[in-house]
């Protein structure tokens, strides 16, 4: 099955997913330096992003997990010139790439890259900082239930907060299965069941490209 969906991903990608050079560079860099893109978000997906962005004319964007900069070029597409994204990645050699690829593409719009823990960086931002307009959230997952509230610190009425990989192909349903990121999933989804700063949220499952999981979506009361 894995081949099928692979191949309805590249289908869908060849009708309606524009080639962009800028972001074949990126996925050609990260080959290049060795790095599997297994971890990036798949085209379509990056498209969904994007979209997103643009439906509700966002121009401040939250990205937890940077790794290659792959879905920080969707995410920086789809703002005005004037948008603002800060892109925070833990691993060095992550962000050194993130970073590259970032100078490489010359976009408008200003990408910020820190490096460290994404908890701590964000407990380190001023309280005045200005609320972000959009949040996705993907990186680990032990600590998305963390990442949840202090986004919503960070977050206005309306704020859309996008978290990746909370399916993980059903793992979420083994009750033999305590690993810490399948846990933290779990303690995400009783968070947004009846979060009080939350107007509504769902997850939906996926399979493509990148196998069997899926992502939630909240909307900030």
């Amino acid at each position: 099955m894995q081949q099928t969906w692979s191949d309805i991903d590249a289908y869908i990608e060849s009708h309606l997913i524009p080639e962009d050079p800028i972001l074949t560079q990126t996925l050609k860099n990260t080959a290049d330096k060795g790095f599997p893109d297994h971890l990036a978000v798949a085209a379509n997906q990056g498209m969904l992003l994007q979209m997103l962005i643009q439906m509700n004319k966002c121009k401040r964007v939250l990205e937890l997990g940077t790794f290659a900069a792959y879905s920080t070029m969707w995410l920086a597409r789809a703002l005005p010139e004037d948008g603002y994204i800060l892109t925070i990645e833990g691993r060095d050699t992550h962000a050194a790439l993130g970073q590259e690829n970032i100078d490489n593409a010359q976009l408008p719009q200003k990408i910020e890259l820190k490096v460290g823990r994404a908890a701590d960086i964000l407990r380190s931002l001023p309280q005045n900082f200005e609320p972000f307009d959009f949040i996705f959230i993907d990186a680990d997952k032990q600590s998305y239930p963390e990442y949840l509230e202090l986004s919503l610190q960070f977050s206005h009425s309306g704020t859309i907060i996008v978290l990746d990989n909370v399916i993980r192909a059903g793992n979420i349903l083994d009750p033999n299965n305590v690993k810490p990121s399948i846990e933290g999933i779990r303690e995400m989804y009783r968070l947004m069941q009846n979060h009080p700063r939350l107007l509504s949220s769902t997850a939906l499952q996926t399979i493509g490209s990148k196998g069997h999981d899926g992502f939630a979506i909240a909307i900030v009361k």
